[in-house]
């Protein structure tokens, strides 16, 4: 028989081993999801492939049931920082592999798919503060709707950082190479918006739920973090209103979406990491 310490060193390395495995599951289907798109699209740039749509679909139910069994616990939600970033991960591949059965999104998809991937593989790789002891509605919706407007936005980010280097070498009239993979910049624009509009939304509500537990911002170390996503939520209204009055686009969307998501990001991750892992504080 082993003894105790040895015996604990083998338990801890079959979980990690088991942990890997797991992690590795939905990013194995993302990338498949990502390969059959690839695939199809070099054939036909308007391609759906029908299997991709499935694999993408399949890779976000795996992330989905890999997520709850990391995030939930008997006395209520524990997100660890790695678990907020799948959770966008998931929102990431999700939003995709629903758009994918409705609009041909070429190689931008993959690309999108491929990032939840790499997010997934971070479920339940740290332990985390105990978010709520009851799941009170309110708390739940925040935790979902901040999620939802991150992931959102983070697609819109992706896509403007991609129609920008698009842009610059149409301009400079270089080759595309593998860019000519991607959807016409009409589409890429339209889906920017799209994902800029409905990320400013959900960030609203996010915004207008978490003011039902914020009780005292300085006790509650909330200040820095409602801070930075109120000025977020600022530069996304700014950029969507001179979207519909003044038309803007190019360079002036490129800049003031990067700066949002960078505010929002702040928000999100930044002062979760430093008040849970640097102050081992907590904001209830």
């Amino acid at each position: 028989m082993l003894p105790a310490p040895q015996r604990l060193c083998n338990d801890l390395a079959a979980l990690t081993i088991l942990h890997i495995a797991l992690a590795v599951l939905p990013l194995a289907i993302y990338l498949l999801a990502a390969w059959l798109t690839v695939r199809a699209v070099r054939v036909d740039p308007a391609a759906r492939p029908l299997g991709a749509s499935v694999a993408a679909q399949a890779a976000a139910l795996v992330h989905a049931f890999l997520l709850f069994g990391a995030i939930h616990s008997p006395s209520g939600v524990v997100i660890a920082i790695t678990d907020s970033a799948s959770l966008v991960g998931w929102v990431i591949g999700a939003t995709t592999a629903v758009a994918m059965a409705f609009m041909p999104l070429g190689a931008l998809s993959s690309l999108l798919l491929a990032l939840a991937g790499l997010l997934a593989t971070l479920t339940g790789l740290l332990t985390g503060f105990t978010e709520i002891d009851t799941p009170h509605w309110e708390v739940t919706a925040h935790i979902a709707l901040a999620a939802l407007a991150a992931g959102w936005l983070t697609i819109a980010v992706t896509v403007v950082c991609l129609l920008a280097w698009q842009d610059g070498r149409l301009r400079s009239r270089r080759p595309l190479g593998s860019l000519a993979l991607l959807p016409p910049m009409e589409t890429m624009e339209k889906t920017l918006f799209r994902a800029l509009g409905g990320g400013f939304v959900v960030l609203s509500f996010a915004l207008v739920t978490g003011f039902f537990f914020v009780h005292d911002i300085i006790a509650q170390h909330l200040a820095h973090k409602v801070t930075f996503a109120v000025l977020a939520w600022l530069v996304f209204g700014v950029l969507l209103f001179g979207r519909v009055r003044y038309g803007w686009r190019g360079r002036k969307a490129l800049k003031l979406t990067i700066a949002g998501f960078l505010f929002l990001a702040v928000a999100y991750f930044g002062a979760k990491f430093v008040l849970e892992n640097v102050l081992g504080r907590h904001w209830g």
